[in-house]
């Protein structure tokens, strides 16, 4: 299976490339709203409009993941972060509402792992407990399964060099000084939500993370092929 992942969107078209990439499966890192640099609202609702219309084109082969400037406006007023826009909260509120079958925390094939933020040794270890009381046929399909429980607090925890009082950042909140040299051992994970110039990677052939969310400097997407 060739997979491509496209880091955080935030209001840019520059996804829109993939279409010209051949992929069996296609998955978005999340953070599709909230630009750091000015673009209409127009723009980036339309942006968004169009990803959605994109997954439901094609629901098999195609995942939304949720970001931290995704859930603040999904839970509202939950799980708030910077950038929020108070005055599109209804209509971006109303989209994710519409369209929540759509979404997902996590994303897994074999060892692989997909999530915005990624998944520490330590916030694993911490919240060990719960995610086996929840564990499923993976570990992406035990986080999906918290977020759509009680317990979906943990997924949203942020991390002291997020500005948090967790020890730990959640996997849509987990910084990169958090995440890698404290990566998840034995998966492979690929994450946004850190900037990055490049592509960044840690480990080795037994446990490893990626971050991919160059965005801010190049259109670039991670493309890999799993067994």
């Amino acid at each position: 299976m060739q997979i491509i992942a496209i880091g955080d969107v935030h209001g840019r078209g520059t996804w829109k490339k993939i279409k010209d990439c051949e992929a069996d499966h296609i998955i978005f890192i999340g953070d599709y709203l909230d630009p750091h640099r000015p673009i209409p609202d127009y723009e980036v609702l339309r942006n968004f409009e169009e990803i959605i219309a994109f997954k439901k084109s094609s629901p098999e082969t195609i995942t939304l993941l949720l970001g931290n400037h995704d859930t603040q406006y999904l839970h509202y007023p939950l799980y708030s972060c910077s950038g929020h826009r108070a005055d599109l909260q209804e209509t971006l509120g109303k989209l994710f509402l519409d369209h929540i079958d759509l979404f997902a925390i996590a994303w897994q094939r074999g060892r692989y792992l997909l999530t915005h933020a990624g998944v520490s040794q330590g916030w694993y270890d911490r919240h060990l407990d719960t995610l086996k009381k929840f564990e499923g046929n993976s570990l992406a399909e035990t986080l999906n399964t918290i977020h759509e429980s009680e317990y979906r607090d943990i997924l949203f925890e942020v991390g002291r060099s997020r500005g948090g009082w967790h020890p730990y950042g959640g996997p849509i909140w987990a910084d990169q000084s958090e995440t890698k040299h404290n990566y998840l051992a034995n998966f492979h994970q690929v994450v946004g939500h850190s900037r990055v110039s490049d592509f960044e990677k840690y480990g080795d052939e037994n446990a490893s993370i990626t971050y991919i969310d160059v965005g801010d400097t190049r259109v670039r997407f991670f493309e890999k092929r799993l067994e």
